[in-house]
């Protein structure tokens, strides 16, 4: 498939017109134009349709690019990607991951970093798990950071897992419940609960809890980030399903979190492009599991609700 045509696409969609995508891709309107239907003949898909004289993509050219989007970044990225290699960039650590993940994790391991390399090169991004997992793939960024599964059909991505995290409830500090060292599913079934929506990991897992005892969650709110569930658990709006990794933002002294019986752990891993790992993220990936393991050692709390990942 033609390189600049998927490249052409992409910049008709941004753009919003083919004569402004032609210019930016120095090609006359006419020779777009047989670009385009080339790429439609090759697809055997229509791509877009003329309305009011602007080109406006189709129901099946909308899914194309939704679903395509992050090759069609890559593709952008590749003069990137050969400027890096000439440049050596190979010592610049660049990570993205979700924000709990993130300030659970990184901050500790990118302090030891720092400490050995004071001259370290690092760029830390936030975004969604689908974020981590197309920028990772079109090599944007040399490290992920999620919890898995990875979803990603299209490209496949280097996996490097890190540890387990039990699954917790988390309760008003002053709910009858936070006065149990653990808490029996059963004890909540009947209270409400703040969640993602069902098609998003920490609703799966609440799902799933909920499974085991026969039963179905009352969900009183449904939030699209899980950033959100301590506040509005805070506000009483009801109990939430997290663990240590990724409660970072909740207020310890407003809220607690208590191991569920029986017992749910959620792995979390380090994911990479799938080929030419980065010497400095592999670094990175040892130095974080040497302090997940010394902090389960350290600290009981912790290594009650997370354990590390024996590599063999």
């Amino acid at each position: 498939m033609n390189l600049k045509a998927l490249r052409l696409f992409r910049l008709t969609v941004l753009q919003g017109t083919l004569s402004g995508a032609a210019a930016s891709a120095n090609l006359s309107q006419s020779s777009a134009s047989r670009m385009i239907a080339t790429l439609e003949a090759e697809l055997k898909i229509k791509l877009f349709e003329r309305i009011n004289q602007r080109l406006v993509l189709t129901a099946e050219g909308e899914r194309f690019f939704q679903e395509a989007e992050h090759i069609l970044n890559g593709v952008e990225e590749i003069p990137k990607i050969a400027r890096d290699i000439r440049a050596e960039i190979d010592e610049t650590l660049r990570i993205i991951t979700v924000g709990p993940i993130g300030a659970s994790l990184l901050p500790p391991v990118i302090d030891i970093l720092r400490d050995e390399n004071p001259g370290l090169k690092c760029k830390i991004d936030i975004g969604t798990r689908s974020d981590v997992e197309s920028q990772v793939g079109s090599r944007r960024y040399n490290l992920g950071l999620l919890s898995l599964p990875v979803k990603n059909n299209v490209v496949e991505l280097g996996i490097e897992p890190i540890l387990e995290a039990r699954t917790q409830v988390l309760l008003p500090i002053s709910h009858p419940l936070a006065a149990l060292d653990i808490v029996p599913a059963e004890a909540f079934a009947d209270e409400p609960f703040v969640s993602l929506r069902a098609n998003q990991i920490w609703r799966q897992r609440l799902d799933r809890v909920f499974e085991s005892i026969g039963k179905l969650p009352n969900i009183s709110l449904e939030i699209g980030s899980s950033l959100l569930v301590p506040k509005f658990v805070e506000s009483g709006y009801g109990l939430g399903v997290m663990d240590m990794i990724n409660s970072a933002f909740s207020d310890s002294t407003k809220t607690v979190l208590r191991p569920i019986a029986p017992e749910f752990w959620l792995p979390y891993a380090c994911v990479m492009p799938p080929a030419g790992r980065n010497r400095l993220a592999m670094h990175f990936v040892e130095l974080l599991r040497q302090y997940v393991t010394r902090r389960c050692e350290d600290d009981p709390v912790y290594g009650q609700a997370v354990r590390p990942v024996q590599m063999s």
